[in-house]
């Protein structure tokens, strides 16, 4: 047997005084159901005994001496220190008493929602010290405990799993139970009004709404967090400027996220025709369609500021007037209360614009890369641009210095696996057009590697200009393999057209 605590003094001052004195008691590490012994001076004229959980009265010793006391450990006994109780006071253990348990889960809750109480039942759970949640969200402090219940609150930001219970005793232990609680998730049965126009509220219904933390839209960055109104069923949020059509996701306090089954529609202008096409600088533009009603400006090709004065406008037609210097490209619509433009499907051709260039014998370049032709680009680029094109449809957006080394030296490639044969042509022939602040840039002409001291060409901001060099005054032109156009110490944007061999 153990023994737990000794005192130092004598024996036979204590008994001759008449103190009642616990010398030692043990085994410290007792289990349920155990004889407790307790040795000591005068022990006869304790009463009871005080575990910590439990009381033993006088009447249930198993024996009493003035030296000895036996008592079994009853059930509810937990760690701490133990009391002896006399008429002339206290007499407390320097030594705490400790209790092998195993602590059993019989059943809990299956389903709570975050906040909510759930109700643990089984055996010894007045030993458990603490309860984690999925995602190790710990809790120490419970709404109740008993040897056979413990009820505790879910974190708000608990996630569905199994528990993982913490208890202390001679063989502490930590197990995570079999059975998994179930957090429960907002629910979405409907989005209202829907289509919808930006800036005005959105209603999402469904049960557990309240939960929500965040709503994100689609095409919008940073996710909701204010809302108009918010209930168990109910929530009201305005859609951002910036929001496009598709689903909501929306995030709980743990970081779960729940998306909508259906889509939010969100109204938008829709251009069907644009007449007359071709069209006079300063003729007036009729522009039909649907929701036109929601159209605050008119961007023209070539044209810094969208026209935002109309000579009448209506849901279904506008008509505006075609500023001077407006070049062959889309049309963009921007949208009331909306971050988001729409752009006509259907180029604007004008009258009196650049003369279509000669087809090329051998294209590079003519709305997408032609005769094998790869991107092997490593400024920020669009091949199929649509919004200042020379000829056709489409031409390439570039980006110098917002490619992957953001440097003033960012590069268009075109790469050819097989070296192109050029004896039968003469030129290599390219169009540009300068973005804002590129008017006198340089682009270097860099061909097969030839870096150093290549051909320069010089921008023109705001207006296409066509490029036609001798293929002789390009470093190794035949065979050819690559062709590089590369800012020569700027960052801008520039848009490039019509690229091919003549």
């Amino acid at each position: 047997m153990a023994l737990g605590f000794f005192t130092a003094c004598d024996k036979d001052d204590e008994v001759s005084s008449g103190k009642v004195e616990l010398l030692s008691f043990g085994p410290t590490g007792a289990n349920v159901g155990d004889t407790l012994h307790f040795i000591g001076n005068n022990l006869h004229k304790v009463n009871s005994i005080e575990l910590t959980g439990a009381t033993v009265n006088k009447a249930d010793f198993k024996q009493q001496t003035s030296e000895t006391i036996l008592i079994l450990v009853p059930a509810s006994t937990e760690k701490g220190k133990v009391t002896l109780k006399t008429d002339e006071g206290d007499v407390v253990s320097i030594t705490e008493l400790n209790i092998g348990v195993t602590v059993e889960i019989t059943s809990f809750t299956a389903q709570a929602r975050p906040g909510e109480n759930i109700t643990i039942n089984g055996n010894y759970l007045n030993w458990i010290r603490s309860i984690s949640f999925a995602r190790d969200k710990v809790v120490s402090s419970f709404v109740s405990q008993s040897m056979t219940q413990l009820v505790v609150t879910v974190p708000n930001d608990a996630q569905t799993g199994p528990l993982t219970i913490s208890y202390a005793g001679t063989d502490s232990a930590i197990f995570e139970t079999d059975d998994t609680l179930k957090v429960t998730l907002p629910a979405v049965t409907g989005l209202a009004p829907n289509p919808i126009k930006h800036q005005t509220n959105l209603t999402i219904t469904g049960t557990n709404i309240d939960l929500v933390k965040s709503v994100a839209f689609t095409g919008v960055s940073t996710p909701v967090t204010t809302f108009v109104s918010q209930n168990a069923t109910q929530l009201v949020v305005k859609v951002p400027a910036g929001a496009k059509t598709g689903k909501l996701t929306m995030a709980v306090a743990s970081g779960v996220t729940v998306t909508t089954s259906q889509d939010m529609q969100v109204v938008l202008p829709a251009i069907t025709t644009m007449a007359p096409n071709p069209v006079d600088p300063l003729a007036d533009l009729t522009i039909t369609g649907t929701n036109l009603d929601l159209v605050t400006g008119v961007g023209f090709t070539g044209i810094t500021n969208a026209v935002t004065t109309f000579v009448s406008q209506s849901p279904t037609q506008i008509v505006v007037k075609v500023p001077d210097g407006t070049l062959k490209g889309k049309v963009t619509l921007n949208v009331l209360n909306s971050t988001l433009t729409v752009e006509s499907g259907d180029v604007l051709e004008i009258t009196g614009g650049l003369p279509p260039l000669p087809d090329f014998p051998f294209p590079i370049y003519t709305d997408g890369l032609q005769n094998g032709f790869q991107d092997w680009s490593w400024a920020a680029r669009d091949f199929n641009s649509t919004q200042i094109v020379r000829q056709g449809t489409k031409s390439i957006k570039v980006t110098y210095g917002g490619g992957n080394d953001q440097s003033d030296y960012e590069g268009i490639t075109f790469h050819s696996n097989v070296d192109i044969n050029t004896t039968a042509y003469t030129k290599f022939e390219f169009s540009v057009f300068g973005g804002p602040g590129t008017q006198g840039k340089k682009i270097n002409v860099v061909v097969d590697g030839g870096w150093s001291g290549p051909p320069q060409v010089t921008i023109v901001e705001g207006a296409w200009t066509t490029f036609s060099l001798n293929l002789s005054s390009l470093n190794s032109a035949n065979p050819l393999g690559e062709i590089v156009l590369q800012a020569a110490g700027w960052k801008g944007v520039v848009h490039i057209d019509h690229v091919g061999l003549r």
